[in-house]
């Protein structure tokens, strides 16, 4: 099976004990049926402790300890499965993550989620424009629709803004134009992981933002590249599960609502503190991601609210 990825992929290591926002921590982390064999196979006491730390209840997972650590990070904040057992004794989903696959038409396409700081800081950062390893040079239906819609977002001589308004000339839809503080409500009811992301939410639905929304703008002008980037992740990642046209364009729409939504986000931010670090922006990124996009339930919800907005 052929793969594509992007060029940043292979560049991609764990941080492990460096990460502030621990992938094991606060996420229930499922095992695979290869893993759960293995794990109870294993002897000892390392398997005493690991038959007592795993739930068979429903999807077989690790029973979380205080604070929502996973029973076998360590105080080091390192894994202990790793530790005693070896990389390759990894679940699959410890294994795989950040990593996403979409397999489609005989090719498997694999990228990083953007809900890792290290993973985000590649995607973000970069700034030479996004490509693609392994892609066809002539690509057809919805992958030729993808790569058109990444050449409109990556011409750099025109404002970020000024790019998403020239996706209508291949939709013959002019592209939504959001109204954030509705949305905001509607991002606001939806089930939330983190704190930091509702108090952003919060900030957003009174317009506190807005104030300095102009001064932002000019701030922002000279990294316009985060956003770009940004918006060519969600395309790529997204749109490419797009089963007909109607699909694509919602896909991409999302991506734009999802633009709008961290960049007023990043206003909110910049009035606050009078700054607007590239941290600060990957934060937010990061929090969006595990929010929404690592939620499947949250997911479908924007969806089909943007579905109804778009296509009423």
């Amino acid at each position: 099976m052929k793969a594509i990825y992007p060029d940043y992929y292979k560049d991609f290591k764990c941080i492990a004990d460096k990460c502030r926002h621990n992938c094991c921590i606060g996420w229930e982390i499922d095992i695979d049926s290869k893993s759960l064999e293995f794990y109870q196979s294993v002897k000892g006491d390392f398997g005493n402790r690991l038959k007592e730390n795993i739930s068979l209840e429903s999807e077989p997972h690790f029973i979380l300890k205080e604070n929502e650590r996973c029973p076998f990070l360590n105080c080091q904040n390192l894994c202990d499965i790793y530790k005693e057992l070896g990389e390759d004794k990894l679940c699959q989903i410890c294994s795989d993550h950040p990593r996403f696959y979409n397999e489609f038409e005989g090719k498997l396409e694999a990228g990083l989620g953007l809900c890792c700081e290290e993973a985000a800081r590649l995607i973000i950062t970069k700034n030479e424009p996004f490509m693609l390893i392994g892609e066809e040079e002539n690509p057809k239906g919805i992958l030729l629709l993808r790569k058109k819609v990444f050449r409109i977002l990556q011409n750099r001589s025109l404002s970020v803004s000024e790019r998403l308004n020239n996706i209508s000339s291949l939709f013959g839809t002019p592209v939504p134009c959001f109204d954030i503080f509705k949305w905001t409500a509607v991002f606001e009811s939806l089930e939330r992981l983190d704190e930091s992301w509702t108090q952003l939410l919060s900030k957003l639905k009174t317009g506190y933002g807005n104030t300095h929304r102009k001064a932002f703008a000019e701030f922002i002008k000279q990294r316009e590249t985060e956003y770009e980037q940004f918006l060519c992740y969600l395309v790529y990642r997204h749109a490419s599960k797009a089963e007909f046209f109607e699909d694509f364009v919602l896909y991409t729409f999302f991506s734009v609502l999802s633009f709008e939504l961290i960049y007023n986000m990043g206003a909110v931010i910049f009035t606050e503190n009078g700054d607007f670090t590239v941290n600060d922006q990957l934060n937010i990124m990061r929090l969006f991601s595990s929010e929404i996009e690592y939620s499947d339930e949250n997911f479908d919800i924007i969806l089909n609210k943007l579905e109804d907005e778009i296509f009423i």
